[in-house]
């Protein structure tokens, strides 16, 4: 990009933004984890795959997905004629060039999405995990 872009500092802008939405899923997934654990992670287990963790929590990379889907739909990235896909949902609220077109919506949508969804998906593997 730094050598075939006319600026380097929009296409840049563009693929932050476009990272942030999975990445503020996953960490409102973290942060929600760690606020219902009680006991504190079994280090043991997290590197075995036959442990109490397993090797894929199918729920928080369902969320990982709906969040990303749902947030890259929320946000408007002008910042790159590549990222144009980017607010396939605004139409919901206004439109690509409606008041919240550039609010970036889609991070908070991404972040709830991720907390309130980890908390009620996982509530009860979270117990049976603490009860070994």
């Amino acid at each position: 990009i730094v050598w075939f872009a006319d600026n380097f500092f929009f296409p840049f802008q563009g693929f932050l933004i476009t990272l942030g939405v999975p990445v503020a899923v996953w960490s409102a997934i973290f942060v929600a984890d760690v606020i219902m654990r009680k006991n504190p992670y079994s280090e043991i287990d997290l590197y075995n795959k036959a442990g109490r963790y397993g090797a894929w929590n199918k729920k928080s990379l369902g969320l990982m997905a709906l969040g990303s889907i749902v947030g890259w739909g929320l946000v408007t990235n002008s910042f790159a004629s590549w990222l144009s896909w980017q607010g396939y949902l605004l139409f919901l609220i206004g439109g690509k060039q409606g008041p919240w077109a550039y609010a970036n919506v889609g991070v908070i949508a991404a972040l709830v999405i991720g907390f309130v969804g980890h908390i009620l998906l996982s509530r009860k593997s979270i117990s049976a995990q603490e009860s070994f």
